[in-house]
């Protein structure tokens, strides 16, 4: 969970039995002007505090319902704590890392899990910039990070012993062609932005033979009501408009399907009349 924050140095771990422990763990991380997280496991829920010279700025919570960020988050997990034990982890990022992070839980995960298998980066790029986007493109890859605000040419790649600012259309074509996951987080104004990683005439058709149960193990009923809808005629728009149910929900089942080969994609070509 949260595989979206980068790892830093874990520099102490403990148990909280208490609210009282949390602050009393960020009173003592204060006095060290501290710069990172405190990372935090509970039964069914993951956190992160973002801490800045000591000080708790933000925060991200992730439950079996989703992601969310900001102040009402650090007052969802203060609740969390005090209603049982809670492992903790102290750690450790660069102080330029922060204020990145914060943006990110200050916004909205847009997009999630998206592959450089099927997403081309410098099109991603490109696209967001001249649409105006406002927020934070995270790319992962095994053992780094590129974190590319949006809007602004500069960008930072962290590789877990150190984190260097860079021009943003550079590290993205030096990174673009290796193995990563993309996030898409967007600023708390742009809740409403609507970019998907599908084209607009782009149809879907199941492949033949694909095991009903495989597919909900996997996806989960939504995963399966989607593929009943997969005959060749719908786009991602038809699809999201049976389903009553937003692109970002309906658009990373398609890619997991699609990841696995258990659907097609192609174009429909229109005639143009005389």
């Amino acid at each position: 969970m949260l595989e979206q924050l980068p790892p830093g140095r874990v520099l102490e771990r403990r148990l909280l039995r208490s609210v009282m422990g949390l602050h009393e763990l960020v009173a003592h991380l204060q006095r060290r002007t501290f710069h990172g997280l405190l990372r935090l496991r509970g039964q069914n829920w993951e956190a992160a505090f973002l801490l800045e010279g000591g000080d708790p700025r933000s925060a991200l919570l992730e439950t079996e319902t989703g992601i969310g960020g900001g102040q009402e988050a650090m007052r969802r997990i203060l609740r969390a704590v005090e209603e049982g034990p809670t492992e903790v982890e102290v750690v450790e990022l660069p102080s330029s890392l922060m204020p990145i992070l914060r943006q990110m839980a200050e916004g909205s995960l847009l997009h999630r899990d998206l592959s450089t298998e099927f997403i081309r980066l410098p099109a991603l790029s490109e696209r967001l910039e001249q649409e105006g986007f406002r927020g934070v493109v995270v790319v992962r890859g095994t053992g780094w990070w590129a974190f590319l605000p949006f809007p602004g040419t500069r960008a930072l790649y962290y590789d877990r012993e150190a984190t260097g600012e860079r021009e943003r259309e550079e590290l993205v074509s030096e990174i673009a062609h290796l193995p990563a996951e993309i996030d898409v987080w967007a600023a708390p104004e742009e809740a409403v932005f609507s970019w998907t990683a599908f084209r607009g005439d782009e149809m879907f058709l199941a492949a033949p033979g694909l095991d009903p149960a495989e597919v909900a193990a996997a996806l989960g009923p939504l995963g399966t009501r989607v593929v009943d809808l997969l005959d060749g005629t719908r786009d991602l728009d038809a699809v999201c408009r049976e389903l009553g149910q937003p692109p970002a929900t309906v658009e990373p089942i398609l890619l997991h399907l699609r990841r696995r080969k258990w659907i097609y994609r192609y174009v429909r070509r229109r005639r143009q009349e005389a």
